[in-house]
């Protein structure tokens, strides 16, 4: 079975490396299979706010305060989605948070928001091809113009 996402990075022409591994669940367990790779390594959370969906990617060591984001997002509330909205809004099922998940918002209801710092770095990053079997690495700058070409505008925020 062909991955969409590794179609889609293909057909746009975006260099990647792709890295198979045992099933990861965190951050930290993804670390195990990645070693030696230079690449930004991220947390990827999906929340919302009543009928609002955020996918929100920080720095894998940084712990994201959700009320001081709630006020940058003038938003209410933020608590993480269920798995149902998870399976609705990304196609995934927990574990695989990533934002190349956008590739199945067809809604494009989701809207990304990703740490400064990570933008500022411009380097590398790591994210999940629609599973946590897989880690893909790719420039930042390649996957924020896949995101773009999919109907997600990024929210660049100090967390």
């Amino acid at each position: 079975m062909t991955n969409p996402v590794i179609e889609e990075l293909r057909r746009a022409g975006v260099q990647y490396q792709l890295l198979n591994h045992p099933p990861v669940y965190t951050a930290q367990e993804a670390d195990r299979y990645v070693q030696g790779h230079q690449f930004a390594r991220t947390k990827n959370l999906f929340l919302r706010a009543r009928q609002e969906f955020y996918l929100v990617i920080v720095d894998e060591k940084k712990r994201l305060d959700l009320r001081a984001l709630r006020k940058q997002l003038h938003s209410t509330r933020l608590q993480f989605a269920t798995a149902e909205q998870l399976r609705e809004r990304l196609g995934i099922t927990p574990g695989a948070v990533s934002p190349l998940n956008l590739i199945n918002n067809s809604g494009h209801d989701v809207r990304v928001v990703m740490d400064r710092t990570i933008v500022e770095q411009e380097r590398l990053i790591g994210c999940h091809p629609n599973t946590n079997r897989q880690t893909v690495i790719l420039a930042l700058p390649a996957l924020l113009a896949l995101l773009k070409r999919w109907g997600n505008e990024v929210t660049i925020l100090d967390l």
